[in-house]
């Protein structure tokens, strides 16, 4: 009897190791991310300063998602709209200043086919920047106004010291 039970749990754990297929595991192609890299006036990349990122589909920020807050960093990803949007507002505010900018980000959406397992997900085209200058002196964009992936710097923000 046991050794029936043995050949059954066996039998059973192997039609379970070759019943997964590959396409039943999605391997993070999701929707990417908005890479912004933030510089000082000199130039340098390596800026750490204390960073408050509020987020919101309209310009009144009646009901804004905090992104970062107190975050150390020279690098950050924002998340973009979904396919019924095509602006999105980021508040960004340094230290405790009071004074704050708006980047504004213009893009159209296009859905792509992933996978199976990943479903749909969506990239953006066309994107374009607009800022207040309060912290920010200047934004320039990346190589390219395209956004299918993460490993590309999307936006250079030079920030005031």
């Amino acid at each position: 009897m046991k050794k029936r039970n043995l050949i059954f749990g066996l039998l059973i754990s192997f039609g379970f190791a070759v019943s997964c297929e590959e396409d039943d595991v999605c391997v993070g192609e999701g929707t990417p991310f908005l890479t912004v890299v933030m510089r000082n006036n000199i130039g340098t990349e390596n800026l750490a300063d204390t960073l408050t990122i509020e987020a919101s589909p309209t310009a009144d920020f009646a009901d804004p998602d905090t992104l970062y807050l107190k975050a150390f960093t020279d690098s950050i990803k924002l998340p973009l709209g979904g396919l019924d949007e095509s602006q999105m507002f980021y508040r960004l505010r340094r230290r405790s200043n009071i004074e704050r900018d708006i980047l504004t980000v213009n893009y159209n959406t296009q859905s792509e086919y992933v996978s199976k397992a990943c479903g749909f997900r969506i990239t953006y085209e066309d994107l374009s920047y607009q800022s207040t200058y309060n912290h920010i002196q200047s934004i320039e964009p990346g190589e390219t106004n395209v956004l299918t992936d993460e490993t590309i710097t999307n936006l250079y923000i030079r920030l005031s010291n």
